[in-house]
């Protein structure tokens, strides 16, 4: 049985890419943070920490 072969460069392009995704999510949420008032925020992380618990 002969291993996959792997294309070094594309999964270079593909690491790059994934970076620029996970950069532009978290500016995206600092922005949203920036803009929230506390209550909101507040119950937004207590749902993702109640979906967090339940995995």
């Amino acid at each position: 049985m002969n291993p996959p072969k792997i294309d070094l460069k594309e999964l270079e392009r593909e690491r790059k890419r994934n970076f620029k995704e996970r950069l532009k999510m978290v500016e995206e949420y600092a922005k949203w943070l920036k803009r929230t008032d506390n209550k909101t925020w507040s119950k937004e992380q207590a749902k993702m920490l109640r979906i967090k618990k339940k995995d």
